[in-house]
């Protein structure tokens, strides 16, 4: 008898988000979608839920308040699911499968606003720092934000002294 495969929705997610800690975790993705055994799958089902629910960042911005508001556009999203996050993020610590399975995915993110390929490094590595920030901050975000400007602020006295060398 084969188990039903169900579509992530913001229904199911926000009740797996509650197991999220739980050592049954498995079990509960794998009743709502057998394929979820391999974890990998449901990282990539789960990445592409959060593309369709984000949104991107105007083309009106300036190169840094697109990736200011793409950033917090994504991790505003992503505390909606924070212990789905996590557990996604410390598994893919584990395995190198999941972690290139998630880059992608931002990478792919940043592809849909920024021009090029220095835009994307400089967003993806500003999104990692920020990232590991978010980790520990609540829901106002406050602490995410204040890193994503401070990243800024070194970024712009790098290019600073690269231009003056």
């Amino acid at each position: 008898m084969n188990k039903k495969k169900q579509k992530l929705n913001k229904t199911n997610l926000k009740k797996l988000d509650s197991f999220a800690h739980l050592k049954s975790f498995y079990i509960k993705i794998k009743s709502v979608n057998s394929e979820y055994q391999d974890f990998n799958i449901f990282i990539k089902d789960f990445e592409h839920f959060i593309s369709t629910e984000l949104k991107t960042p105007s083309n009106d911005l300036s190169l840094q308040d697109k990736i200011f508001e793409g950033i917090v556009n994504r991790l505003d999203l992503l505390n909606n699911y924070k212990n789905i996050t996590l557990r996604i993020y410390l598994e893919s610590q584990k395995k190198p499968k999941y972690f290139l399975n998630l880059s992608k995915n931002i990478h792919n993110y940043f592809d849909l606003f920024l021009n090029n390929q220095l835009e994307k490094i400089i967003s993806q590595i500003i999104y990692i720092y920020t990232f590991n920030v978010w980790i520990e901050d609540n829901n106002s975000m406050d602490k995410t934000m204040a890193a994503i400007g401070h990243a800024f602020e070194n970024i712009n006295r790098i290019k600073s002294f690269v231009r003056y060398s």
